[in-house]
């Protein structure tokens, strides 16, 4: 019985933290990041373009975190880079908010 509960617990844990979508910096608990998503050749703009999207459970995912979304809202034809901010809880709810810099 011992045996078969000490099993259980490690499957249970195994596949908790196994985060079968997760990619990159994520923490079990919390995550807050900033991680750079793509860089060209271009000069450093000085402007800046911001798109999101969420997803709750990882069942549902809702928004529009496309580059294209971000470099058109802030007018940008020559992107020089791209970063994007992660913030998790538990992994029950993440947002992804990708930055889009260039001129």
């Amino acid at each position: 019985m011992k045996k078969l509960f000490l099993t259980s617990v490690l499957a249970s844990v195994i596949i908790l933290f196994s985060s079968c979508g997760a990619v990159g910096l994520v923490g079990a608990l919390y995550t807050g990041v900033t991680t750079p998503e793509a860089v060209t050749s271009n000069e450093v703009g000085s402007k800046v373009g911001t798109a999101k999207a969420t997803s709750i459970l990882g069942l549902i995912a809702v928004g529009n975190g496309g580059v294209n979304k971000a470099a058109k809202e802030a007018g940008i034809t020559k992107i020089s880079h791209v970063d994007v901010k992660t913030v998790s809880v538990l992994g029950i709810f993440t947002t992804q908010k990708y930055f889009v810099y260039g001129e």
